[in-house]
Order: C-alpha cells, then structure tokens, then sequence
C-alpha cells in the first residue's frame, strides 16, 4: 500500500509544432488585415476621385460650356452736320457719330456678320445704319465707330410732340441695336446667339451734344 502511494501520475503528453506550422498560424491572420486595409484605402482613394472628377466636370460645364450672348454698351455719342427748323414745319437733319463697345464674356472667339443700330423718335425710325462683319475674341472686348444718318422731316411735320420738343431746344430720342453672330468654344461646340440694346438719350440743340444717356 505504501509503495503505490508514492507513484506519480504521468503527465499529457504535449504536442509541439513544426517550425512552418508555427509561422503560419501567427501570420496567417496579419496578413490577411493588412490586405483588408489596403482594399479599404484603395475605395476611399477611388470614390476621391470620383467626387473630383464630377466637381471638375460640372465646374468646366457651367464656366467654359455656359455661352451668353456678348454685351453691347454705347459709350461715346457725337453730333455732326446737325441742321434743323422749329417751331413750325419742324425738321431735323444730322449725322451721329456714336462708338459702340463689344464685351464677349465667353472664352470661345465670337464672330458677328448681322447687325444694326437705328435712331427713333416715338415709333418712328429716323435713320438706320447696319454693321460689318468681325470677331471678337474670347474674354475680350472691341469697340466699333457707327455713323447713322438722321433725318426727320415728312414724316414728323404733324407731330404735335415732335415740334413742341423742337421749340424746346431738347428732343428725346432712342436707340436700338442688334449684333448677331455665332460663339465657337473648343473648335467643335458652336452656339448662335443675339446682343441688344436699348439706349434714351436727349438732344440739345443749342450744344449740339447729347445728354442723359442710359443703356439698358
């Protein structure tokens, strides 16, 4: 009894691994997280991307693609040759020298071949001169001397308003014009488009000069 008292169990016996079982199994898992991250920063790289690329494309669509029409200005306006009668039997018969700027805010070149500017009085057309052909590069502007020829006679001699503005030395008057052409942006994307104008203006006739200029 004594004997088998003393007798030690024996252990489990224990399970050692090979060296490339060991290296793989502490491994094996970092490796695959560090594929993980690496995937998950190429995403966010890619959709980076993307967002700035759609900003780059809509800000080149709404500031090189978006074509306005050019704007007219009349800046100078001279009064030559001027002869008149009032106020009975009123008459009027001058030149107008006026000097007509071309703003073309787009970054394609615009090229114009139509275009007038005509002198009224009330409804009725004193003179009328028309425009030849240019071009206007793009974000630039050109300036154009334009001489209309303006008679008022015949037509004018009833008018009640038309002699009173004569007797008053001061006479109103509007001017219109139109400029029509086509805006070409990067040699193959062409678009159509028409500049106006509207201008009052008072004539005194003791100057000459004219006064009050507005440009709408």
């Amino acid at each position: 009894m004594s004997e088998e008292s003393h007798v030690t169990p024996l252990a489990p016996p224990q399970i050692y691994r090979k060296s490339d079982e060991e290296w793989g199994a502490t491994t094996k898992p970092k490796v695959i997280h560090h594929k993980h991250r690496r995937s998950s920063k190429c995403f966010v790289y890619l959709l980076l991307f993307l967002v700035l690329l759609s900003i780059a494309s809509l800000a080149f669509g709404l500031v090189v693609l978006r074509i306005n029409a050019p704007k007219l200005k009349l800046e100078l306006v001279e009064i030559k040759n001027l002869k008149y009668t009032a106020p009975d039997f009123a008459s009027l018969n001058m030149t107008m020298v006026a000097q007509v700027k071309i703003y073309n805010q787009n970054f394609g070149g615009f090229t114009f071949h139509d275009g007038s500017t005509s002198v009224v009085y009330g409804n009725t057309t004193l003179g009328m001169t028309y425009y030849k052909s240019g071009l206007v590069r793009g974000r630039n502007s050109e300036r154009m001397n334009v001489s209309v020829q303006v008679k008022a006679n015949n037509g004018l001699a009833e008018n009640k308003n038309f002699s009173s503005d004569m007797g008053s030395g001061l006479v109103k008057l509007s001017s219109y014009a139109n400029l029509r052409g086509e805006i070409r942006v990067l040699k193959h994307f062409t678009r159509r488009r028409t500049s106006f104008m509207n201008c009052t203006m008072s004539l005194n006739l003791t100057s000459p000069a004219v006064q009050d200029l507005r440009c709408m």
